[in-house]
């Protein structure tokens, strides 16, 4: 009998942590485009002159994360990473720079935020699901 109880007991625990909240979320998976930069819309010209003309981010249900940037020149720029999710909060760990910031769900709207030193301080990006 408490070997009985001993497996129901771990059966509970095991089927807690596939439920757990930092895992990547079936709803956040998908690919959103971006539509702005601190507010102003694509294309969004930096201060090197570089021109962004548009930007797609996908979140895939293993976690990781491709964001792809394409720029006037036909250039692209591609950061690839972790993504995890907790209370709506999302947190990606680029994987390419080594950095680390946070965004936002809301609907099929995703908002992330980071600091840059090219934008003299925060950086605030809007993407929308596709």
């Amino acid at each position: 009998m408490r070997k009985l109880v001993f497996l129901a007991a771990g059966l509970v625990a095991l089927a807690a942590c596939n439920n757990d909240s930092t895992s990547p979320n079936g709803s956040v998976t998908g690919t959103y485009s971006l539509q702005t930069v601190n507010g102003s819309s694509l294309p969004y010209t930096f201060s090197d002159g570089s021109v962004l003309v548009s930007d797609r981010l996908s979140l895939n249900s293993n976690g990781t994360y491709v964001d792809i940037a394409t720029f006037s020149n036909s250039t692209t720029s591609t950061e690839q990473g972790l993504w995890s999710i907790n209370n709506n909060l999302i947190t990606f760990n680029d994987q390419t720079d080594g950095l680390q910031y946070t965004g936002s769900l809301s609907g099929s709207v995703l908002t992330e935020s980071f600091q840059s030193s090219q934008f003299n301080g925060s950086v605030t990006e809007v993407y929308s699901r596709n």
